[in-house]
């Protein structure tokens, strides 16, 4: 966690007598370890389920990614193109450069403006 970002402060004493007054605490970790574990062993067919549900989140989740990369495949300039894995990378890489060039532009055309506007006075 941060720092304490209120405008309320603990005054020292305060902070000092709570602590004082808090009983020990265990951790989790140790109350968990003393005591058997009650979970069963998994069967097959739990397995089986659980990798099943796995493969279908990755199928999910690859879908999500072309879709996005296609997006970004129209965005970029020149990044029309077949959506092999090993053009993912050059993708990326135009799609940086992209936006470089186009934070150069507005750089430019900001100082276009201020140029413009000290002109006028």
């Amino acid at each position: 966690m941060g720092a304490h970002t209120g405008s309320r402060r603990c005054s020292p004493s305060t902070s000092t007598a709570r602590r004082r007054t808090r009983p020990a605490a265990s951790s989790a970790a140790t109350v968990a370890a003393s005591r058997p574990s009650l979970k069963k062993p998994m069967s097959k067919d739990d397995a089986a389920e659980g990798k099943a549900r796995t493969k279908a989140f990755s199928r999910r989740r690859d879908m999500e990614v072309r879709k996005k990369m296609e997006v970004l495949r129209r965005l970029v300039p020149s990044g029309s193109g077949s959506s092999d894995d090993d053009e993912v990378d050059e993708l990326l890489l135009r799609a940086a450069g992209y936006i470089a060039w186009l934070q150069s532009q507005v750089t430019v055309m900001q100082f276009m403006v201020d140029v413009l506007e000290d002109t006028k006075h």
